[in-house]
């Protein structure tokens, strides 16, 4: 019975992590790593600017779709307004928030792979 006290008050803490540790998965791979760490200035250079180019494209189409979304929803207010009936849309970009924070890490790791072997970007 004196477990469930200290069961229950460890439970906010367990939720956090559940919620909110998904950011602590999305590191760099060893293997990853391994490829930074043997690449040349050139291919150091030459992947930075395609992954920085992959990560600009990849936040224009998170604030597309979030203003998109926005969009159709303030014409479903209207609608609901003017009609007496609406519609509403909901845009998930969890998936594309993810592959934003993996390509924003792999980034940041070729960047300090970068500045270790003294190469300019």
């Amino acid at each position: 019975m004196q477990r469930l006290p200290r069961l229950l008050a460890g439970l906010p803490l367990a939720v956090a992590l559940i919620l909110f540790g998904h950011n602590a998965w999305s590191r760099i791979d060893p293997e990853d790593q391994k490829l930074i760490d043997a690449a040349s200035c050139e291919e150091i250079v030459r992947e930075y600017r395609n992954y920085s180019a992959a990560e600009k494209a990849a936040e224009t189409q998170i604030r597309q779709s979030n203003a998109g979304t926005a969009a159709a929803n303030v014409a479903g207010l209207a609608a609901f307004a003017v009609l007496g009936f609406g519609f509403f849309t909901w845009d998930d970009t969890s998936d594309a928030q993810e592959n934003l924070a993996e390509l924003r890490d792999i980034r940041i790791a070729i960047a300090e792979g970068a500045r270790k072997k003294g190469c300019t970007l």
